[in-house]
């Protein structure tokens, strides 16, 4: 009679014992996977702000004519026929454009993206979706820079 009214047997016991020791056993891992995983997510934001800010900086290395028309960086790519290039939060992202057209993704998951331009340095500060909060400051290496 498996069943009785007695308490537990002692066979109970070491197969309660046995899934209790389990479980705790398996918690540690679980935070371990779960630490290592947010971690690596935000590495790889980390990586996309720094490439993000390396190729903006590049990139007004050597434009002119920086200005802000709303939330849009804009400025002339010398060189490359001086096209227009534009630098803007659109849904969720930052985009470049050029000339109006075309949808270059250069950052993701943005909150919000503010730029100012001050003392002739251009600056961004970005809101992530996480709430994570970065910014920068570009300095002009042109005279034509406000």
């Amino acid at each position: 009679m498996w069943w009785n009214n007695n308490g537990f047997t002692m066979l109970e016991s070491l197969i309660v014992l046995t899934v209790f020791t389990a479980c705790a056993a398996s918690i540690p891992l679980l935070y371990d996977g779960v630490y290592r995983t947010t971690e690596v997510g935000k590495a790889e934001k980390n990586t996309e702000w720094e490439l993000f800010i390396i190729q903006l900086r590049n990139e007004m290395q050597i434009s002119q004519g920086w200005h802000l028309s709303g939330t849009t960086l804009q400025y002339s790519a010398v060189g490359s026929n001086d096209s227009m290039v534009s630098i803007s939060k659109y849904n969720d992202k930052i985009r470049r454009q050029v000339n109006g057209q075309g949808h270059e993704v250069l950052l993701q998951n943005v909150k919000s993206a503010i730029f100012s331009i001050e003392g002739g340095k251009v600056y961004i500060h970005v809101t992530f979706s996480n709430g994570e909060q970065e910014g920068a400051s570009i300095y002009p290496f042109h005279k034509e820079a406000p």
